[in-house]
């Protein structure tokens, strides 16, 4: 059985794209989806001056991970049009430590916000820019307005029929 690995780019204990996340992976009966909480970790801001020598106990664990899984489930907030700090920062640890960290293996991208675009700027910037750390971006997912279209712990009306389409196409790519 193919193995799906789960996350939310965020460090907010609220995080409205973890909620995104859990859902996603309630979906997905056929394979199996491990949730990740990365909410909590602490990683230092990457600099030059720790490279090669020192890598945080969390990215090597990361690493280790997502060469054990087949596919990933990955949503991001967006902070002021951007990436959060906190997932960039991620990010360009893995891509230091791994030139193809994803493995060209396919990726879920989402995103949300309470805003009427959804973190669709930030979902943009990330499909072209995750390509180069080696992921095949199957399919992109981006719900606007998430105190609108998340009520009861779920996506409703027509997000949730698009929701499906896309992780359908993620799961066709994932199968190969």
């Amino acid at each position: 059985m193919k193995k799906i690995l789960a996350f939310a780019g965020s460090n907010h204990a609220m995080s409205i794209n973890h909620q995104l996340v859990e859902y996603t992976a309630s979906l997905i009966n056929d394979f199996e989806v491990m949730v990740l909480d990365i909410r909590n970790w602490n990683i230092p801001m990457y600099s030059i001056n720790m490279d090669p020598d020192q890598t945080p106990e969390k990215i090597a664990e990361l690493i280790w991970l997502i060469k054990d899984y087949d596919g990933f489930i990955i949503s991001s907030p967006e902070h002021n049009g951007g990436t959060p700090a906190f997932f960039k920062n991620i990010i360009d640890w893995l891509s230091r430590r791994e030139k193809n960290v994803f493995g060209k293996k396919p990726i879920l991208l989402m995103s949300t916000s309470p805003g009427a675009k959804g973190g669709a700027t930030n979902l943009n910037y990330l499909t072209h820019s995750l390509p180069y750390q080696g992921a095949t971006i199957a399919a992109t997912f981006s719900l606007p307005s998430f105190f609108d279209n998340f009520k009861e712990g779920a996506v409703i009306d027509e997000h949730l029929e698009e929701l499906k389409e896309n992780i359908a196409e993620f799961k066709k790519v994932l199968n190969g």
